[in-house]
């Protein structure tokens, strides 16, 4: 995801070559806190897919894949979401 890239260089320790730092592997970042709340509010933001001509393909190609093509069972919470996603392609409608 390239926002996610975006915020993640936002945060980055560069040296004074400008290469970014790492230790153990890892890259350093200034605040990693931060840097975490702003990608956790990104994977939180709400948005919404218009069912129109332009979107057609998408959409019927996820409604078929969350109808006819997932695990034949679910358990628990997986159940209650999966029923939920059915619930929510189920409305895909191009008639």
């Amino acid at each position: 995801m390239s926002e996610v890239n975006e915020i993640n260089k936002e945060y980055l320790v560069y040296d004074e070559n400008n290469q970014p730092i790492m230790k153990d592997d890892k890259y350093t970042f200034t605040d990693d806190v931060k840097r975490l709340n702003d990608i956790n509010e990104l994977y939180n933001e709400h948005f919404v897919i218009e069912q129109d001509e332009n979107n057609r393909e998408m959409l019927e190609s996820i409604k078929d894949s969350v109808i006819n093509h997932s695990p034949e069972t679910f358990e628990g919470k997986d159940a209650d979401i999966y029923d939920l996603m059915c619930e929510l392609v189920e409305q895909i409608n191009y008639e």
